[in-house]
């Protein structure tokens, strides 16, 4: 079958190159078009389900509110778990599905609960709110900055909307508008003498405003509708409703007894880009598009706008996501370039011209069939998968070497050119058809990896498959269709080589001192051991981005204003640093998700942001993390009044703060105590930075503590007191004015400032109608309240964090924090870490499981191929060699042990057994010749180390650009694969022929020498 196959390719040679080119444009033309972006797209399995209950306290909204979400979600299939805040009229559950859960059913379900438990929540309890859409990443966000909210919004409104018109753009919002509101503050010691109350105020202002239908006046002849216009048009008819009238002709008016004024609304977010008011258009993008393409297309319509707005007005990117992954994509694409020039240029040193033109080709038509693939198998064009045509760059040309250098033996030997190319292919499909198979088993498990980090790098271990099987077809079809054409018989005597006469040198002494050779094996294997405890570990490095943010939270719990002022200091001491370029300040709440891995920010008075933009070249700093530190330290010196933390930008699975665990328990007051108590512990480790925990600061409550006896008397409820209170203080919306196309809210409240204007307000009797001021009815006390509740799982919880300065590792930092636990003084209360060393036992163990099962089914596959349990076993010797390699590779680059260094190791593990596979088919063919056992070891080796070391050396050479191009993901990757193959190659050359020998002889019972042919390798090498 395989001999009509690479027969009837040859003969219709026209057709098998039509193909190829056919084939090869298609990938062109998929790269073209190809979704384009820098990084894979991940789902998070995470909804975040917020409610408000106005006016309850924390404790309330914990009690009669989160508990029962949080028993609710608790039932649903897939929950993993939940983490949970009560503050002060809010709610705010986070639920995390497992990885594997079918997420749209899991979203069903709880979407069905939350509408089934809104109807069993108390009065007053809003709409329970839940968002799933936490993935959506903006593709660009552009400030506008002035000096006019007003026109910033109208300009931002006018970009908006040529903007929105560009193919590929799927919505743009427009954030920083300033809400206006109009407020009715109320005389409340006037009021107090009126037969009205603050409800009553708001009902009159809503009928006075209520538009109806009126109907037609219809007769005979005509239909003619009837209009009843709004009696609020302006302000100032706001102010005229008339509120009492006497029999005498006295009107009171509302302008009478409040001051109606337009402010701006409480909830307003503040946007400020490089110290100026600014409003930010977040763009997003359409699904499947080249948004780079898109993103050309923006510029273009960007700049003609620009030209027609005033020059005060600055229009700037915050985030350009188009101009980032065109960037990276060629950043990518130059290293693959670069990897198929060196392996190309090692192909034509190893190999004569013409067999080296024939070998190469298989690179570009590979990779070019490979980018077709991935249209097909909807992977975008990221860093991640360019990186794996980078990995699998070298070894796509190995099987092409296997069988030119078979068809160019055969060739040299006289045969006919078209049963060399035949016979040349079938004598090494199998061994070459086997070493794909077991490089494709290494990689699968990897496929399989149950969870967020092994979804980020998916891509990888399907392109390589997919590539290397494209290269296998090449290999057996094209190849040898190619080498009819130029392949030529080598007449010219044969040199002896330097290396491969080095190498046998060192295979006869190996021979000789069989013992000492193992027992060296076992102490390079021992030192490699020793070694990896001297690595550090890693989960994921920080992004390679120019990117930072910072997270602001103010001690003042719901103070705008504070937290304002608070992010002006920070803007100070950033203006200082020269590497900063721009920056962006959202007060209030978070900027609009602009990288892929960071969370999503709940909207809050006391938080804000900056996302700042740097350019290391200004500078001496040669990555993110040294001026992270160094901004970090400035403003712990100059900054009080609330926590600000500077954060890089993470890769793969977020983790936050490395150091991280959890205090839980009952009592809050004791869980805080423990909390400041293990913080000061952490404090003191050398290596720890920014330990701060989320224990809410305690702030002072007025509370109202009512006389139900005298509130009974005058025939007022709790009910009638809360409610004139929550109007009086938090305000009520009464009614809407609608002017020039907007809404604004017409908000009644009081004008109470101070303690002894909330004790004389008047609290109207919804039974009698009397009014009674509140210092008779209730005492009024000052006390501390805890203004936030945090849960996890349901338990409360207080959670501690610290980072760690460059040069020292989380994983022992945190292993001596454990050791001082153990002698501090801290009971009833459970510690749970749920930091970098967690990730890494998960992530990690489920890679070694990957490892194992890659392991059997390389096993499996060598099994089938030699029929024979000793052998498989002799090539998986190769595994351990080349995991030493990678360690001490490891520990010379002085890069960590992270999740990326632990997928070279496991990607090793099919690529290693490769050279081993050659070698033992060729010393099991020796031997099917009556060869005695060590003398086909050494034939082995003499015959098949030019294809073995060129083999190692591409796909060695094909990874130096990723290990030059300095990316902290991938660098640990490439080293770990490249130090890996090199060194297992090295010793699978010496090391296997000598385990082979010793197996083989005492399976088989039979002398390892045949005298005078041994005798005569060991006189000549």
């Amino acid at each position: 079958m395989l001999y009509r196959i690479i027969k009837s390719a040859i003969q219709y040679r026209k057709v098998t190159l039509f193909t190829v080119i056919l084939t090869a444009f298609f990938g062109v033309y998929s790269y073209h078009i190809a979704p384009k972006q820098e990084a894979p797209e991940i789902e998070a399995p995470i909804a975040v389900i917020t409610t408000l209950y106005p006016g309850a306290s924390p404790e309330d909204v914990d009690l009669m509110v989160t508990d029962k979400i949080e028993d609710e979600i608790a039932t649903i299939r897939g929950f993993d778990y939940s983490t949970s805040t009560s503050t002060e009229g809010l709610s705010i559950v986070v639920m995390r599905l497992h990885q594997d859960a079918n997420i749209d059913k899991a979203w069903e379900d709880l979407r069905l609960k939350m509408r089934d438990l809104q109807g069993r929540l108390p009065h007053g309890v809003e709409d329970i709110d839940i968002n799933v859409d936490l993935a959506d990443t903006a593709g660009f966000i552009l400030a506008v900055s002035g000096d006019s909210n007003e026109q910033l919004v109208a300009y931002g409104e006018l970009i908006r909307q040529q903007l929105r018109r560009v193919n590929g753009v799927s919505r743009i919002d427009l954030e920083g508008e300033a809400h206006k509101e109009i407020q009715v503050a109320v005389d409340m010691d006037q009021l107090f003498y009126l037969p009205l109350s603050l409800d009553a105020i708001s009902q009159r202002l809503q009928l006075q405003n209520t538009d109806l239908p009126s109907g037609n006046l219809q007769n005979n002849q005509s239909r003619i509708p009837v209009k009843t216009p709004q009696s609020y048009e302006t302000i100032e008819d706001i102010k005229e409703t008339i509120l009492l009238a006497s029999e005498s002709g006295s009107i009171l008016r509302l302008r009478d007894i409040a001051e109606i004024n337009v402010v701006h609304a409480e909830d307003n977010q503040r946007i400020y880009h490089n110290g100026r008011e600014a409003i930010l258009l977040t763009g997003y993008f359409k699904d499947n598009v080249n948004i780079v393409h898109v993103g050309a297309e923006i510029d273009k319509h960007l700049s003609e706008l620009i030209e027609q707005l005033p020059a005060h007005i600055d229009v700037s990117y915050v985030l350009n996501q188009p101009r980032d992954v065109d960037q990276a994509v060629k950043e990518f694409v130059t290293n693959l370039l670069l990897g198929m020039a060196f392996v190309m240029t090692v192909v034509f040193l190893g190999m004569g011209f013409r067999n080296a033109i024939v070998v190469s080709t298989a690179i570009p038509i590979a990779i070019l069939i490979t980018l077709g693939a991935m249209r097909f198998l909807g992977v975008e064009i990221h860093q991640i998968s360019i990186v794996a045509l980078i990995i699998a760059l070298g070894m796509l040309v190995d099987n092409a070497i296997v069988i030119s250098d078979t068809i160019q033996v055969r060739l040299d030997r006289g045969e006919e050119r078209l049963h060399a190319c035949i016979e040349g292919v079938r004598d090494v499909a199998m061994p070459v058809g086997t070493s794909t198979l077991t490089t494709i088993a290494a990689f699968l498990p990897l496929l399989l990896l149950p969870n967020v980090a092994g979804e980020y790098i998916r891509s990888l271990p399907l392109i390589v498959i997919v590539s290397l099987s494209a290269s296998y077809l090449i290999a057996i079809l094209v190849t040898p269709t190619l080498a009819y054409l130029f392949f030529k018989p080598e007449l010219k005597e044969s040199k002896s080589s330097p290396v491969r006469a080095l190498f046998l040198y060192v295979l006869t002494t190996a021979m000789r001192w069989r013992v000492l050779t193992i027992l060296c094996l076992v102490a390079v294997i021992g030192l490699a051991g020793f070694t990896v405890t001297q690595l550090g570990l890693q989960f994921f490095p920080k992004a390679d981005k120019q990117l930072i943010h910072i997270d602001i939270t103010a001690e003042r719990f719901g103070d705008l204003d504070y937290t304002e002022s608070l992010a002006f200091q920070v803007e100070d001491i950033i203006n200082e640093f020269s590497e900063v370029t721009n920056y962006t300040t959202v007060v209030g709440a978070g900027l609009p998700k602009f990288f892929n891995t960071m969370n999503i920010s709940i909207p809050s008075q006391d938080f804000a942001q900056i996302a700042v933009e740097l350019d290391l070249s200004r500078s001496d700093f040669v990555k993110n993390t040294q001026l992270v530190e160094l901004l970090q330290s400035e403003i712990n010196q100059m900054v009080t009044g609330g926590t600000v933390i500077v954060t890089e930008l993470e890769q793969g699975e977020p983790i936050g703060s490395p150091v991280r665990l959890r205090v839980y328990g009952e009592d809050l007051d004791y869980l805080y105590s423990v909390a400041n108590e293990i913080q000061l512990l952490l404090e003191d480790i050398e290596g720890t930075t920014n330990v701060h925990s989320n224990v809410p600061k305690k702030s002072h409550e007025l509370f109202i503590d009512v006389d139900d006896t005298r509130a009974a008397i005058v025939g007022i409820s709790k009910y009638d007191i809360q409610r004139e209170i929550s109007n009086a203080l938090r305000g009520r919306e009464a009614t809407v004015l609608r002017q020039s196309g907007k809404e604004y809210p017409v908000i009644i409240k009081s004008d109470i400032l101070a303690l002894d204007s909330l004790e004389r307000i008047g609290i109207t009797s919804s039974v009698t109608g009397s009014k009674t001021s509140l210092k008779d009815l209730a005492e009024i006390r000052i006390q501390q309240q805890i203004p936030a509740i945090n849960k996890y799982n349901k338990d409360k919880s207080v959670t501690i964090y610290s980072d760690v300065l460059s040069g020292y590792n989380p994983v022992r930092i945190q292993e001596q924090l454990e050791q001082r636990l153990l002698t501090a003084n801290i009971q009833g209360v459970g510690i749970a870490f749920d930091g970098e060393r967690e990730k890494i036992n998960e992530y990690f163990g489920e890679i070694g499981y990957s490892a194992i099962f890659a392991v059997l089914l390389i096993f499996g596959i060598l099994l089938v191929q030699f029929h024979s349990f000793s052998q498989p076993l002799l090539i998986l010797i190769t595994i351990p060699l080349s995991a030493t390699g990678s360690i001490v590779g490891l520990y010379l680059f002085q890069q960590p042990l992270s999740f990326t260094a632990m997928l070279g190791i496991v990607s090793l593990f099919g690529i290693v057994v490769n050279n081993a596979i050659v070698l033992v088919d060729y010393i099991n063919r020796e031997r099917s010749n009556n060869v005695a056992i060590q003398v086909a070891c050494y034939e082995a080796v003499e015959k098949r180390i030019r294809p073995i070391l060129l083999s190692t050396i591409t796909t060695t050479m094909g990874l130096v650009p990723l290990v030059l191009s300095g990316s902290e993901l991938f660098r640990p990757l490439s080293i770990s694969i490249m130090s890996g193959l090199l060194v297992s190659t090295l010793l699978t050359i010496i090391v296997l022929p000598v385990f082979y020998t010793i197996v083989e002889s005492r399976l088989n019972r039979q002398p390892t020498l045949a005298n005078e042919r041994t005798q005569s390798y060991e006189h000549t090498h």
